[in-house]
C-alpha cells in the first residue's frame, strides 16, 4: 500500500469505497488500486492507494504468491529470488530496522 499516487502504472478506482486498518489501529479509506513497478524484474499488483499515507509497505506473503519467488532475510539486506530460474529478481537494505526495496538490481544468474 502507498500514498503516492505517481508510483502506480495503471489505476482503478473503489467504488463503493472500502477501509483498511492500519497496524495503529486506525483505519483509511483506500481510493483505489493498481500496479506498482519499482524495478522492470519486480512488478507488484493490486497495490492499495491510501491519502495521506507516509510510507510504502510490501505484502510478502503476496508477492511470494503472486510472483513464484522466495525472499530471503540477512541482517543488512534482503533478496527476491525466482523460485524456477533461481534469478535474483529484486533487493532490499537495512535501514533503521526496515528493509528498504532498491528500485535497480544487478541481474543475477
Amino acid at each position: 500500500m502507498t500514498g503516492n499516487p505517481s508510483l502506480f502504472s495503471s489505476f482503478h478506482s473503489h467504488l463503493p469505497a472500502s477501509s483498511v486498518t492500519l497496524a495503529d489501529g486506525s483505519t483509511s479509506p483506500v481510493l483505489g488500486s493498481g500496479t506498482v513497478v519499482p524495478t522492470s524484474t519486480l512488478p507488484l499488483s493490486s497495490v492499495l492507494s491510501l491519502p495521506n499515507f507516509a510510507f510504502n509497505l510490501l505484502s510478502i506473503s503476496k508477492i511470494t504468491r503472486t510472483l513464484n519467488c522466495s525472499v530471503t532475510f540477512f541482517p543488512g539486506y534482503c533478496v527476491f529470488q525466482d523460485l524456477l530460474t533461481k534469478h535474483t529478481i529484486g533487493q532490499g537494505h537495512e535501514s533503521g530496522g526496515l528493509y528498504i526495496l532498491d528500485t535497480s538490481i544487478t541481474k543475477g544468474a
